[in-house]
């Protein structure tokens, strides 16, 4: 008989659990790329879908009933107000247009910053309402509205101003526009012409119209059509920024009578190359300029949620009511009457329903007087620290149990060949290295929704992120392989009775690169669990929580091609051909 048919004898015992232990590994391979597949299509939900719980509130238990927006707020003056939103417009880029430049050179140039996810859809309501993604509920651009929360024109038009709309025909979609507005000019987003001019006539001839609106709302989109199609660092990107303020110059001009309050800002930047909805400085770092009676000239700094309360104090009207943010104090020349109080009461209430939304009454003891705006910030951020410390002392059993699974898998392994545990190892060294190398280096991406630039390019974004780790996770297994066949000095081959262990030297591999992405999952689901009920997750962990997830699932497919890789190995390498026991 050949030698290399020698099979050596085991007890039988032992030969049934070698083949068990690659069918083993196969099959809770399978099982966490399937749950992780369900995770993260749940996860990916709970924030497109976030029904947020705070959209009613009113704050009336704390500072009474906000008066009727039909009654005039003592003492204030109702400024004539224009505010201009530039979709997708980069803070630096707005520093070489004229017009807004002019701007704050007569009054103030406020420093933003936009919340998660940078997303227009989300950005526009925090503009619109003070009301962050977390109160408006609105957390993508697949938001389907009305928007369940107060908006600037709902007041402006219950308080009864004339109010006109000019922009995009998403603005219907998510404010009603047409419905509220005494007259608007709406159009469909052209993702490939120039409509800003159009929007500016449009707003120009609504004004003369209506013999001066006295709330003006204008929406420009063609700069975030710019930085999607080319990037925020391109020339093409710069060659639009000017033709929107040769626009706005001439918006500007047209509006202006000395009485008038102008806000100009964006609701989002980009990145260089394209794209938002993450926390990339060039995406979350706007402004707003901010001129005209009324307004302290000067540079300050504030939240996009300030921009409703600022603007309904200027304007001498209620802000909207769902609002956390406040009026922007260094942006006052004044109180305008009582509209900074009854602002300020508005927000007192609201934070005040907020913390009891959150903690129930007990999170309300102690809580006897609020002297300063920054007070309710600090009172909401509390409430969120309490809830979440509270639930993560619930959560803890679960995380430690995920690492606990984990130490149970590299004993197993360990326990069975040192030496197969050592090559797994390296397997997963592999390929975490061949992972974010083609992640950072190759395509230069972060853990943000910036990086698949466009909505329509989420699925296959996700889909290269999958090829690349399934490739990634069949590396794994053929450093795996060579390094098994180094530590040995006299390896044995899969001809010579040893099949069982090669395969289950791939399956151990690629379950151990799973079991490193399930406990940095663990460590996400002890922070901030799979439901979002209440409060949304820090964005940048949420998105790496995604795609840790769906690397987890794309090595399910690894799971079933690395044991014949190791295998393959096994047979054809040189120190293991025609070895015998």
């Amino acid at each position: 008989m050949n030698e290399t048919s020698v099979s050596p004898r085991r007890p039988l015992w032992r030969r049934v659990l070698r083949w068990v232990l690659p069918a083993l590994a196969l099959v809770c391979s399978l099982a966490l790329a399937y749950g992780s597949y369900l995770l993260a299509s749940y996860s990916w939900d709970q924030v497109v879908s976030y029904e947020s719980p705070y959209t009613s509130m009113t704050g009336a238990d704390f500072s009474g009933v906000r008066p009727s927006l039909s009654e005039p707020v003592p003492g204030a003056t109702p400024r004539r107000t224009v505010l201009v939103l530039i979709d997708g417009l980069r803070d630096d880029a707005s520093r070489t247009m004229a017009s807004i430049s002019g701007l704050r050179a007569r009054g103030a140039d406020v420093r933003l910053t936009a919340p998660q996810p940078s997303l227009s859809y989300p950005t526009w309501t925090t503009i619109m309402s003070g009301a962050p993604p977390q109160i408006s509920g609105v957390t993508t651009n697949w938001f389907e509205g009305p928007v369940a929360v107060e908006t600037l024109l709902d007041v402006a038009a219950g308080s009864g101003r004339t109010v006109a709309v000019s922009g995009p025909a998403d603005l219907d979609d998510m404010f009603r526009a047409s419905e509220v507005a005494t007259a608007s000019a709406l159009i469909e987003w052209d993702y490939e012409g120039y409509r800003s001019a159009e929007v500016v006539d449009n707003a120009l001839a609504l004004d003369e119209g209506l013999g001066g609106a006295d709330f003006l709302f204008v929406l420009l989109p063609d700069v975030d059509n710019a930085g999607h199609s080319f990037g925020g660092a391109s020339a093409e990107y710069a060659e639009v920024v000017a033709k929107v303020d040769a626009d706005l110059t001439r918006l500007i001009g047209g509006l202006d009578d000395g009485e008038t309050v102008f806000v100009v800002l964006p609701d989002h930047g980009h990145i260089d190359t394209g794209g938002h909805g993450g926390w990339e400085e060039p995406v979350i770092r706007t402004f707003a300029a901010i001129a005209g009676p009324g307004v302290k000239p000067g540079v300050s700094e504030a939240q996009l949620a300030d921009i409703a309360p600022t603007v309904a104090v200027l304007a001498g009207m209620q802000a909207p009511l769902q609002a956390t943010g406040t009026a922007i104090d260094a942006v006052l020349a004044d109180t305008n009457g009582s509209a900074r109080d009854a602002e300020f009461v508005r927000g007192a209430g609201i934070s005040l329903s907020y913390v009891r939304k959150v903690l129930g009454d007990d999170g309300l003891k102690g809580v006897e007087s609020i002297s300063a705006p920054a007070d309710l910030a600090k009172l909401r951020a509390d409430a969120d620290s309490a809830r979440l410390a509270d639930e993560r002392d619930v959560r803890r059993p679960l995380g430690l149990g995920i690492y606990a699974a984990i130490a149970v898998l590299l004993a197993v392994i360990g326990i069975t060949s040192w030496r197969a545990l050592v090559a797994a190892l390296a397997g997963t060294a592999a390929y975490a290295a061949a992972y974010n190398a083609l992640f950072f280096g190759l395509h230069r991406l972060q853990w943000s929704l910036s990086a698949f630039n466009d909505e329509a390019m989420l699925e296959a974004f996700f889909n290269q992120r999958m090829l690349e780790a399934a490739l990634s996770g069949l590396l794994a297994c053929v450093v795996a392989g060579l390094v098994y066949v180094a530590l040995r000095p006299e390896p044995r081959g899969p001809d010579s009775g040893y099949a069982a262990e090669w395969l289950a030297l791939g399956g151990a591999t690629v379950l151990l690169a799973q079991a490193v992405l399930l406990g940095q999952v663990g460590g996400y689901l002890w922070r901030w669990g799979a439901e979002v009920a209440w409060i949304l997750p820090n964005m940048r962990e949420a998105f790496k929580y995604d795609l840790d997830l769906i690397q987890m699932t794309a090595l399910g497919a690894a799971a079933v091609a690395g044991p014949f890789i190791t295998l393959a190995i096994g047979r054809l390498h040189p120190k293991t051909r025609n070895r015998t026991p």
